[in-house]
């Protein structure tokens, strides 16, 4: 339910981007699907992942691959099983999405109010599923010379300890990069104790 690496096949190609295999768990909350597609059903996604996802939306070049064509039904079955995939324990939250505070470490603690205070993360994180369902541009042509990204749609961090690398290409390998990204980005000035207590935070979703 979570993946680990990214399938040796996903290199970018000029007419394909490198993409980072998402979890499925807690699909039924989204309210919109693919990274910047912005999908908006479960069954618009099944569909449009079965035809054509692999060749960047043209069907020409799936059908010279080959792909299998779904009726509705099958499509509208497989939603249906997606809608069943929760997100895994968090036994440190209760159900409003916040810690619990007679069983998380005070590191944790701090952490949670790092996420929505000074570091921002609830801004588009917000709890109990920790996703927004908008879309957002950092704008990280600042930083780099390499092409914009545009707009990346909010993933839930329920769960984020479980499906390394991070972001939407899986630029960043582990939880402390995904922090440092944000923290350059977003010019948030964060202490390597408060970066420490972010991480340890996020492992609780």
């Amino acid at each position: 339910m979570s993946q680990f690496h990214l399938n040796p096949d996903d290199r970018p190609q000029q007419r394909r981007f490198r993409l980072d295999t998402v979890s499925l768990r807690g699909v039924a909350q989204q309210q919109i699907h693919g990274s910047k597609r912005s999908l908006r059903s479960i069954e618009d996604f099944t569909e449009f992942e079965q035809r054509t996802a692999y060749f960047n939306g043209d069907p020409i070049h799936a059908m010279k691959k080959g792909f299998m064509i779904l009726d509705r039904v099958q499509v509208s079955h497989m939603a249906q099983m997606q809608n069943m995939f929760d997100f895994p324990p968090a036994p440190k939250l209760d159900f409003e999405g916040h810690l619990m505070a007679d069983k998380a470490t005070e590191s944790e603690l701090r952490g949670e109010k790092l996420f929505r205070g000074k570091a921002r993360c609830a801004s588009c994180h917000p709890a109990p599923f920790f996703l927004d369902h908008q879309m957002h541009d950092l704008h990280i042509e600042r930083f780099t010379k390499e092409a914009p990204d545009g707009e990346i749609k909010t993933f839930t961090l329920r769960g984020i300890k479980e499906s390394p690398p991070y972001l939407h290409d899986g630029r960043c390998l582990t939880l402390e990069d995904t922090v440092e990204f944000f923290n350059l980005v977003l010019e948030l000035k964060l202490t390597a104790e408060e970066k420490h207590d972010l991480v340890n935070y996020m492992r609780q979703l």
